[in-house]
């Protein structure tokens, strides 16, 4: 799984320069939120890579406990606290989480060819985009 991780993130780093990768997490420390949507320009975004990866992607994601809707409301999906449904979170700070789960996920043998670490951050974006329900 480690070699697989490393060469998703490799197709992952093309895109977000400063992402980090852990023993089964992925840390990219200023990831840029949709303009206008929140109160906020950028956040810490956070996920973790599940047991049995690739065949089961990842599901979830964590963003700064302080991020809000411009007007001030708790966006959809938002959950005001470290511990999600997946697990608490695996990097220390003041997190909040998206119940946010991929409408399909389908890896193949080549990485870049089907579902991936970069495939799932698309879909992160959709979803903050409020393009994609959660």
């Amino acid at each position: 799984m480690r070699e697989r991780l490393e060469q998703e993130f490799a197709l992952l780093r093309v895109e977000h320069q400063d992402a980090q990768l852990g023993e089964n997490w992925v840390l990219l420390p200023h990831y840029v939120l949709p303009r206008g949507r929140f109160n906020l320009i950028e956040t810490p975004l956070l996920f973790v890579v599940p047991l049995g990866y690739p065949n089961t992607g990842p599901d979830n994601f964590f963003v700064s406990a302080a991020l809000r809707l411009q007007n001030g409301a708790i966006a959809p999906a938002f959950n005001q606290n470290a511990n999600s449904s997946s697990g608490v979170a695996p990097v220390p700070g003041d997190w909040g989480w998206f119940s946010w789960h991929p409408q399909s996920w389908r890896p193949t043998a080549n990485p870049a060819d089907g579902d991936n670490l970069l495939t799932f951050l698309r879909g992160v974006g959709m979803c903050l985009r409020g393009e994609e329900a959660a």
